[in-house]
């Protein structure tokens, strides 16, 4: 930063990425925002305040999951307290942004916009353009803004967790992951809440368990008959379900909100349960084979793209969205 004038930062460019959602959403609508930094050589601001991630609502949440190297895979990056202090130069894009104090309560913006917002960024991304104004603000869903594998790649590998996660990772990566080769197996069920467009893999509960036995059983046949199954999912339900038809199952334990109230990611108690299911979604790219139901959730893209994997990588995020069988339209996503 070069300097203030009128109290403003002078001599930078930002682009700022604010989402008050779970942790899978957050990181790939980041990975977006990253990717556009980089194109365009600004410094990323990395705004998660306002969510349910922290304790204090004013902290930002990124510094509770990850640590502050001042850099992100080439990009400098603002991700501390500090960003409640930045006094952003004018113009912003988009021009809603303008409003002098919206950058400090952005969960009052408008949502009128967001959808043409939303798809303005995701093209702007996707042609490696450039806006004029010095502040560029991303806050709806941009995860399509980033498509080719090993950008999304780059930018996970980026990602050092904070020492207490990645020490328990570690831990728990020695305990139960070392003796034999684990099948890691990820099951988003909303517990009553909006899963959007996940809801038509839900239309039998007890369907989409069969399904996801189904290729439990398949991964074995390359693994071995007794591979262990590490679970992780948002529904005590779903944990039980699994748990009765299908031998070898583990978790990590947690603490699971009451049944049908909604996400883990949602409720005022979120931060208690925050470490866990940064620690789950670190541990499922350890994994020999990954199982992910369904397959678009964001939570396991990390471990979809960090996993080692037996053949090449894909080309785009895309193939990583898809079910495993196509001829099958509700099948899981499986990675070897």
């Amino acid at each position: 930063m070069t300097g203030l004038a009128n109290g403003e930062v002078t001599g930078v460019r930002f682009t700022v990425s604010i989402r008050y959602t779970g942790l899978g959403d957050r990181l790939i609508c980041l990975a977006a925002a990253w990717l556009f930094a980089r194109n365009t050589g600004r410094t990323l601001v990395i705004d998660w305040r306002f969510g349910d991630l922290s304790r204090n609502w004013y902290s930002n949440d990124f510094i509770a999951c990850f640590r502050n190297s001042g850099h992100l895979a080439g990009v400098p990056i603002i991700c501390d307290n500090s960003v409640a202090q930045l006094k952003y130069p004018t113009p912003r894009y988009p021009f809603i942004w303008n409003h002098k104090t919206l950058l400090q309560r952005p969960m009052s913006r408008p949502t009128d916009l967001m959808e043409v917002h939303r798809r303005a960024a995701v093209n702007l991304i996707r042609a490696k353009r450039d806006r004029p104004e010095p502040v560029v603000v991303f806050d709806a869903c941009i995860n399509d803004g980033i498509v080719r594998f090993e950008d999304a790649r780059e930018f996970y590998q980026a990602l050092e967790p904070v020492e207490p996660v990645a020490e328990h990772v570690e831990e728990f990566r020695r305990q139960r992951f070392e003796a034999a080769p684990v099948i890691g197996l990820h099951i988003r069920h909303g517990n009553g809440g909006d899963v959007m467009g996940h809801t038509k893999y839900w239309t039998s509960f007890s369907e989409a368990i069969v399904r996801c036995q189904r290729y439990v059983d398949f991964a074995r046949e390359r693994l071995g008959s007794d591979a262990p199954v590490f679970l992780c999912t948002d529904s005590s339900d779903v944990e039980a379900a699994v748990r009765a038809l299908v031998p070898g199952v583990f978790t990590r334990p947690k603490q699971f909100r009451p049944q049908g109230v909604g996400e883990l990611h949602h409720g005022s108690d979120v931060w208690q349960r925050r470490d866990d299911a940064l620690i789950e979604m670190l541990l499922l790219a350890h994994t020999k084979a990954l199982i992910r139901y369904p397959p678009g959730t964001f939570f396991s893209l990390y471990g979809a793209v960090m996993k080692q994997r037996t053949g090449p990588p894909p080309e785009t995020l895309y193939h990583l969205m898809e079910g495993f069988d196509r001829a099958e339209p509700l099948s899981p996503g499986l990675i070897l």
